[in-house]
């Protein structure tokens, strides 16, 4: 586009000033509805836990302490390192789902369940956490803490070990971590700014009407020598006035 195009733009832009506000009020408008009465709350909660030193007996038979003590715990450091992804994988078996289900007597199937959570493990780490996401905050806690209990009971099954700490416990949440209202009204309201200069921008990019004789001048690549007024007439005084022709 030509540089004339650019001031024309802005011109435009400022001429449909008042429209371009409506249309950024009328979005932002929007984005709050859509933040309090279209959008279900979410809740989530998180616990934590490290794979720590498995619970044996470190003493011999004559109840002095085991020599190779340090061993042992260089040896359980890993052991727990090779378990992290198993057990990040056990957390969200559907047999761990249903112990959960049963001990909280939840009205859900274990699929349901396990979709809501997530599992996280800490590169180079052995944390683990566990973040379970429902529409009740409370809920989520309970979920969350269940299930590092069960999930506990059943390592201790399966390998004889029991070598997991909770360093956090599962609360439940005040603020639903989907709805930022602030945020989605800002974003509304940019798309609603984004929209209505698009719009006036098209306009003016595809508008070939001839306006003046600047526009003669520009089509046709020559001097306008003079241009014929529009002779119209004064209802007031029924005189006539001069206008410029069109």
């Amino acid at each position: 586009m030509e540089e004339l195009d650019i001031i024309e733009i802005l011109y435009a832009l400022k001429k449909k000033m008042k429209y371009i506000v409506a249309t950024v009020v009328i979005f932002a408008v929007v984005g709050l509805i859509y933040s309090k009465f279209l959008v279900t709350p979410m809740y989530k909660s998180s616990t934590t836990f490290v794979l720590s030193k498995s619970t044996e007996d470190n003493t011999q038979s004559d109840g002095n302490i085991n020599i190779n003590d340090e061993a042992i715990t260089q040896n359980d450091v890993t052991l727990n390192s090779k378990l992290v992804s198993t057990y990040s994988e056990i957390i969200k078996s559907k047999t761990i789902a249903k112990e959960v289900i049963n001990t909280l007597g939840l009205d859900m199937s274990p699929d349901e369940l396990i979709s809501s959570v997530t599992v996280t493990s800490k590169d180079d780490t052995e944390l683990i956490e566990i973040t379970v996401s429902t529409e009740d905050s409370k809920l989520s806690a309970d979920i969350a803490n269940s299930l590092t209990e069960v999930f506990r009971e059943k390592v201790n099954q399966i390998y004889k070990i029991d070598n997991l700490s909770v360093i956090d416990i599962a609360e439940p949440s005040s603020l639903p971590y989907n709805i930022g209202t602030v945020k989605n009204i800002v974003i509304f309201a940019l798309v609603g700014l984004i929209i209505s200069c698009g719009v006036v921008f098209l306009i003016v990019y595809f508008d070939d009407t001839v306006k003046d004789e600047k526009d003669i001048e520009s089509l046709l690549n020559i001097p306008v020598i003079a241009s014929i007024p529009r002779l119209e007439d004064n209802e007031e005084g029924g005189l006539f006035k001069w206008k410029r022709a069109k």
